[in-house]
């Protein structure tokens, strides 16, 4: 295993909430630890991670929260976040490969989000097909198959049970 302090995908701005700057999120991750006043997060605009300081973080549910972006710099409206993805720097583990020490076994019903298409379903099993290991993901009912190769495997949050990936271009849209 690894360390990396690499962002992660917090989650997706869904709109915007009241008339004093809020926006709801849709949590893909829950933070280890409440975002405090004044702390950046970073929002994808146009491909690029922008970072926003934050004025109020609040969680409302397991999957959503409000976030109010510090006014004083906010360099455009936040109406204009709408459908921004939000990142946030995390310390975390990622796997290196197929050597590695993770029981696959103990992954199992850990949910899978993907850096660009979001949540992507629930891992059922980790399988290998000819030298190649392979997550299989049940999404809605569908089977999807995704290497666990560490170029895509970003990280494994134990706690939340969830496992963080960016699938090659292209591949989940063959699915969703």
């Amino acid at each position: 295993m690894q360390n990396t302090e690499d962002p992660i995908l917090l989650g997706l701005i869904l709109k915007t909430h009241g008339i004093e700057g809020h926006l709801v999120l849709k949590l893909y991750v829950l933070p280890e630890n409440e975002l405090q006043e004044n702390e950046p997060v970073f929002i994808e605009i146009d491909g690029i991670p922008v970072p926003f300081f934050i004025k109020e973080f609040r969680i409302l549910s397991d999957d959503t929260a409000l976030l109010q972006p510090d006014e004083a710099y906010t360099p455009i409206p936040v109406k204009d976040l709408v459908n921004c993805r939000v990142y946030i720097k995390k310390r975390r583990t990622i796997p290196e490969g197929p050597g590695t020490d993770i029981n696959h076994d103990d992954l199992k019903g850990f949910r899978v989000v993907d850096e660009r298409h979001g949540d992507s379903g629930v891992l059922s099993e980790i399988v290998e097909y000819s030298e190649n290991i392979l997550m299989v993901i049940d999404f809605d009912g569908r089977e999807i198959l995704v290497p666990f190769h560490e170029d895509i495997v970003r990280y494994i949050d134990f706690e939340n049970r969830i496992i963080e990936i960016l699938a090659p271009e292209g591949l989940l849209d063959l699915y969703f």
